[in-house]
């Protein structure tokens, strides 16, 4: 990438003026966080990917994904170190959600960015937390929870109204993702004054490609949630990225597009662990 192209995704100073200082342990949380994440993310696109080429398995979402490594060799340690970062993660969400260190500020728009990382961190800790179970040898639940949690809304007017808002935040969730991906606003996040060329033009890469692709399945996901909210029945209901994966799968040329997708996932993997290396932290003492 030329001068010229990385001078628009230009950060010195910025940070300094607006965004508050960090413990280093919260900078430790975080990086071990974006790479965890990244590697559940990496298995749930390969095994996308794997059954596109007709090469065996199943898609799934990240709980897949998760009982996959516990079946590698030493997969009881490697979970150990997943539900380690996963849980590291949480806590960096939560601590930009409490101490801001985004600089979204106090405003109605800043305030619900700072609760989709708190929320965000209460999902990355159930899936650490699972990930930790099974690193103990505990037996993992069904990975149909979720869809029988929007199951159980379907059963009243009340939670058809929850999930039918859940669905259309999900598909706003995941146009936002388009957007911020299209326009590559993530660069601003990264060290660029530390990152090499090649580095650099992985990242911003990697960084659209998987982006874009995230939100078109958070789209899909919130599509099903609505549409099932609205027909008032779980029947053929999706409420997780391995289901959003399966109805990919399901519609004509749905192996290349699931190839795509797949493809698209673990782009946004190697994002996140360009991330869990490069990214800025405003660390104080």
């Amino acid at each position: 990438m030329s001068a010229n192209a990385t001078s628009r995704f230009s950060w010195h100073g910025y940070q300094e003026a607006r965004l508050p200082q960090v413990p280093s342990w919260v900078e430790t949380l975080g990086r071990a966080g974006h790479i965890a994440k990244g590697v559940v993310y990496f298995i749930v696109g390969f095994l996308a990917f794997r059954v596109t080429i007709g090469a065996g398995g199943e898609v799934g979402g990240a709980r897949n994904a998760i009982r996959e490594i516990g079946e590698q060799p030493y997969g009881m340690f490697l979970l150990g170190l997943v539900a380690i970062g996963l849980l590291g993660y949480t806590a960096w969400r939560w601590v930009q959600a409490i101490k801001d260190t985004e600089g979204a500020g106090t405003e109605a728009k800043g305030l619900l960015k700072r609760g989709g990382y708190a929320f965000s961190g209460i999902a990355y800790l159930v899936l650490g937390c699972y990930a930790g179970s099974l690193s103990l040898g505990f037996a993992g639940g069904s990975s149909s929870g979720e869809s029988s949690q929007a199951s159980f809304l379907l059963d009243n007017a009340v939670g058809q109204v929850v999930l039918g808002i859940a669905g259309v935040i999900t598909v706003g969730v995941g146009i936002y993702f388009v957007i911020k991906g299209y326009y590559a606003k993530f660069m601003s996040k990264y060290q660029l004054a530390e990152m090499g060329d090649t580095f650099r033009t992985t990242a911003l890469h990697a960084g659209r490609i998987g982006l874009i692709t995230r939100g078109i399945a958070f789209s899909i996901i919130g599509y099903f949630l609505a549409h099932s909210a609205w027909q008032g029945t779980g029947n053929g209901e999706i409420a997780g990225m391995g289901d959003a994966l399966s109805a990919i799968a399901g519609q004509m040329y749905g192996r290349i597009l699931l190839g795509v997708v797949g493809f698209g996932l673990m782009a946004y993997a190697v994002h996140m662990v360009l991330l869990g290396c490069y990214r800025r932290f405003n660390v104080g003492q």
